[in-house]
């Protein structure tokens, strides 16, 4: 994994987090907020269901201690409906703030309410039924409980605000420190891919020399021809060590909008014949006028991977299709809006029981049947790095004995 790769991890971890973090917070603030109104409701229930048991008065404080000495002096009134809903009577002794038409307004609403207990503007109310069809409602001024319940709320959510801010701070330098010793190892283990490649293609120059050497010295034999192509295969394999430790690295000053359909029809050309000696058609879908901001060369790379691994992999007879088209992030403006979608398929008849989810693994190559087809199994972990890059994605599907890999870049 590389120095970039890590820092996207990063990146994730952190979201993840604080995604955690907020959801617990949260969870915290409802059920704070929800129990205060529960007990609210409780207290304020206990006190309405005295007024209505009494007949609008509450009880004396020696006959019911139940209730605290606080609610001895409470606001409240009474509303009669009959069984159409209209106002019958109104007792607003112990509320003098509300007149009969502010009162019945009151109780029309509430009727309407399939709640028997509950809130309306700074009161409380209840809902008792009569037996003739009509409701009795008792209303009590919770203007304090309300108010202190509106502070309970915005004190949880500045908590639950500062509680992320605190949490977003320490998670970014945590995670940072945490990742430096990562990041560190990443860099030297380029570096030493990187010097091991080069250190290695002096002996196989030497080895390769000294059996070009023989041969013209004894002439050609099973050994010397199986030493070249061991030989071959090593040199190759060196070559690709490189593309890894290089598909780890960016150099942004040479990334650029790219005409992608440009590219790809010129990097695709040089196929056209090799499909045809293969007697395998190689079709083309290129939207033109697509854009995307790459490295010209890694680009070029990608498209030349993924289809070299479509003309190896290709059942005889069958097809390639090559397609661009372009695509749009609309969570964002600017050029980084705009991206590309190429899309490589080919025939691929045994691909029915393939085990996709590890084709992006470095050297493994899943198709025995084609293990005649030259390769070293690391072309399409290339071609995911290259992707990532570039702030996309990779995916195959297999369907109908058709392989698809479609690449997306911004």
């Amino acid at each position: 994994m590389g120095a970039r790769a890590i820092q996207r991890l990063r990146i994730k971890i952190v979201a993840i987090m604080l995604a955690a973090f907020f959801v617990v917070m949260l969870l915290i603030a409802l059920l704070v907020n929800g129990a205060y109104i529960g007990l609210a409701h409780a207290r304020m229930g206990s006190l309405l269901d005295a007024i209505v048991q009494n007949d609008g008065e509450l009880p004396d404080e020696k006959a019911n201690d139940s209730l605290p000495s606080t609610y001895r002096a409470v606001r409240y009134f009474l509303v009669t409906l009959d069984e159409s809903g209209r106002m019958v009577d109104f007792d607003g002794t112990y509320d003098d703030a509300v007149t009969p038409m502010q009162a019945e307004v009151l109780a029309r609403e509430v009727s309407s309410s399939f709640l028997r207990l509950g809130s309306v503007g700074n009161y409380y109310y209840k809902q008792v039924g009569l037996s003739d069809g009509g409701s009795v409602l008792a209303f009590v001024d919770g203007s304090v409980e309300l108010g202190e319940g509106r502070e309970v709320l915005s004190l949880t959510l500045l908590f639950l605000g500062g509680g992320l801010l605190i949490a977003f701070v320490l998670v970014l330098f945590l995670s940072r420190r945490a990742i430096r010793p990562e990041i560190e190892a990443a860099r030297r283990q380029s570096e030493f891919v990187t010097n091991a490649s080069h250190e290695l293609k002096t002996p196989l120059a030497v080895i390769r020399a000294n059996t070009e050497l023989m041969e013209t010295l004894q002439g050609s034999s099973e050994w010397t021809s199986s030493t070249l192509r061991q030989v071959d295969y090593l040199d190759g394999l060196v070559k690709n060590l490189v593309e890894i430790a290089r598909a780890d690295e960016r150099d942004d000053d040479s990334v650029q909008e790219q005409d992608v359909s440009a590219v790809v029809a010129d990097v695709i050309e040089p196929y056209e014949a090799v499909a045809q000696s293969r007697g395998i058609g190689l079709e083309r879908s290129l939207q033109p006028g697509v854009v995307a901001l790459a490295d010209e060369g890694r680009l070029r790379q990608l498209v030349r991977l993924l289809v070299d691994n479509a003309a190896k992999y290709c059942d005889e007879g069958g097809r390639i299709k090559v397609a661009v088209t372009g695509v749009r992030r609309a969570a964002i403006s600017g050029p980084r809006r705009r991206g590309a979608r190429i899309v490589v398929s080919n025939s691929y008849a045994a691909g029915a029981n393939q085990d996709y989810s590890r084709l992006f693994e470095r050297f493994y190559r899943a198709d025995q049947a084609h293990s005649n087809q030259s390769g070293y199994g690391i072309g399409l972990s290339i071609a995911q790095r290259i992707c990532e890059q570039y702030e996309g994605s990779i995916r195959v599907a297999w369907r109908d004995g058709i392989i698809s890999f479609s690449c997306i870049l911004f």
